[in-house]
């Protein structure tokens, strides 16, 4: 029998055909998965993986032993979870992003125990796909124009994208009058797909459509970026309806009253469409909807943070969170 933990970095690296990502996942460094991917090729004697030049493939015999031993794994994780869940919770599954999770469910979900104590929920997030047919998922939230194979999809919030950065950055200067004097400052940017486009599109929205005038700086997730510009390092384009906290307290400025609403490209609950809904999922759905709705009449209220002479000018092809 192979040691499980050699198992499990094969299964995770498998999975994401990255050791890096693997050992993100299983908390452990790049050194000790590879350790473990090659003290398993030892043990099997098998090559398990084709090392190309930073890529990853599974040979023939590593897509079967993958296919066997994940679905070995799965029956183990079930058997477990149907031992030690309570009899009398339901426990349901949601998947999201981790910025969107920090920055809008999670300081959210008090109110919901507060009124279902009987529902359990289990919290994973992840931007991969997500696959109904092959993951346990109950529900997830994802970023997109509404439209996935298999899956319902219902609108939660707006995509509303502005510049931000901190009081401190903006006191210091250079001064930013006009969106062409961003070209002064670092544009803080996340390489994530969904978002790769919102400094382009906001910008174009602008009519400053070159962007080889400007300087980038490069972070994997949308909530580094924002740690970022909380730093003062520079300006992050940001979704107004994740830093709404932040600008209400001062942390975070806008320093244009200029606007981008990205429309249907925004917010969704998702879940299966073959698969019917039970009582528990629907108190979830429904304590969700309530929670959007009532963040959305809100927002129609949220002061400007842009200083006042930037208020006064208005792009007339961006949208203004006030008119929402």
């Amino acid at each position: 029998m192979p040691p499980l933990n050699a198992l499990r970095s094969f299964i995770s690296t498998a999975r994401h055909l990255s050791a890096t990502k693997a050992a993100a996942e299983l908390h452990v460094t790049l050194g000790a998965v590879s350790h473990q991917l090659r003290a398993l090729e030892e043990f099997l004697g098998v090559d398990l993986f084709v090392r190309g030049h930073r890529q990853l493939t599974l040979t023939e015999a590593g897509e079967r032993y993958f296919r066997d031993v994940s679905a070995a794994f799965d029956s183990i994780r079930a058997a477990t979870t149907l031992l030690v869940e309570p009899a009398n919770k339901e426990m349901l599954k949601i998947r999201a992003y981790t910025t969107f999770s920090l920055r809008w469910l999670i300081p959210r979900l008090s109110s919901f125990y507060a009124q279902n104590r009987s529902v359990e929920l289990v919290l994973s997030t992840s931007n991969d796909p997500v696959d109904f047919s092959r993951e346990k998922i109950d529900f997830a939230i994802r970023l997109g124009v509404g439209q996935w194979p298999g899956a319902l999809a219902e609108k939660l919030i707006p995509n509303i994208v502005a510049p931000v950065c901190s009081p401190a950055l903006l006191a210091r200067g250079p001064a930013v009058n006009e969106p062409k004097d961003l070209m002064r400052h670092v544009l803080l940017q996340s390489t994530w797909p969904e978002r790769r486009d919102d400094w382009p599109a906001w910008l174009a929205a602008q009519g400053v459509p070159a962007l080889d005038d400007f300087s980038f700086l490069y972070f994997e997730s949308s909530a580094l970026s924002y740690q970022a510009a909380l730093e003062g390092q520079g300006f992050a384009m940001a979704q107004m309806a994740l830093v709404r906290d932040d600008i209400a307290a001062g942390r975070l400025v806008c320093p244009f009253d200029r606007y981008l609403d990205r429309g249907e490209f925004t917010y969704y609950l998702i879940y299966p469409e073959s698969r019917r809904l039970t009582p528990q999922m629907k108190i979830f759905r429904d304590w969700l909807r309530a929670q959007c709705e009532a963040f959305n009449e809100g927002s129609t209220s949220t002061p400007s943070s842009a200083p006042p002479s930037a208020r006064s000018r208005k792009s007339a092809s961006s949208s203004d969170p006030q008119d929402q």
